[in-house]
């Protein structure tokens, strides 16, 4: 599938066919002006694609590391008395309809700063900048097929570009579909933000 590039001054934007989460917000506007590199991953399924961002963005020597979700995400479907549940799906649905931006829903989480140079440097952020999501890359003839796999899309960001990787149940396809190095460097970076989100208080 041809890469698309679109220019939307100052600003480069590298992605593949535009799908909602793909779209830049103002979040990541923000980030993008405001430090020097930032990666945002987002984590969905079919069943809720609404943000759920682990954001790692460096500026000049320092690091800091945030969240942008609902507080809510996991409540459908479980039930509280007293109309609680009703009351968290009603902040659930306003939650998605929101734009991401500087709002209530991001976070900033203090990890030490040796912890995040550390998981900085494994991120590997100029082999990282090259990586190419499932829609860049070749056509695969394998047969492989899942349903509600979990999705994984990458905003690499820098002064002058948003570089958008997707991947669809990775872990899945490397099982099915062979090794594919794009594949491998996303689920690394997966699991390093992940570890991170561990180390936050």
């Amino acid at each position: 599938m041809k890469l698309t590039i679109a220019l939307l001054s100052p600003t480069l934007i590298l992605w593949a066919p535009t799908t909602q989460a793909q779209v830049p917000t103002p979040l990541h506007r923000f980030f993008q002006q405001n430090f020097d590199s930032t990666i945002v991953y987002q984590s969905g399924s079919s069943r809720n694609n609404s943000p759920h961002y682990l954001i790692l963005a460096k500026y000049q020597n320092r690091l800091a590391f945030f969240t942008y979700t609902s507080p809510y995400r996991n409540i459908p479907g479980h039930y509280f008395p007293g109309k609680l549940s009703q009351k968290f799906a009603n902040e659930e649905r306003r939650f998605r309809a929101t734009i991401p931006d500087t709002n209530q829903y991001l976070l900033p989480r203090r990890i030490a700063g040796e912890i995040l140079s550390r998981n900085w440097r494994l991120l590997n952020p100029p082999q990282l900048w090259t990586i190419q999501g499932d829609q860049q890359a070749p056509k695969s003839k394998s047969k492989c097929a899942i349903d509600d796999g979990d999705e994984n899309t990458f905003y690499l960001l820098s002064k002058t570009t948003i570089q958008v990787a997707h991947f669809y149940a990775p872990e899945y396809y490397e099982q099915c579909a062979g090794k594919d190095v794009n594949r491998e460097q996303a689920i690394r970076a997966r699991n390093t933000l992940h570890a991170l989100l561990a180390e936050a208080r």
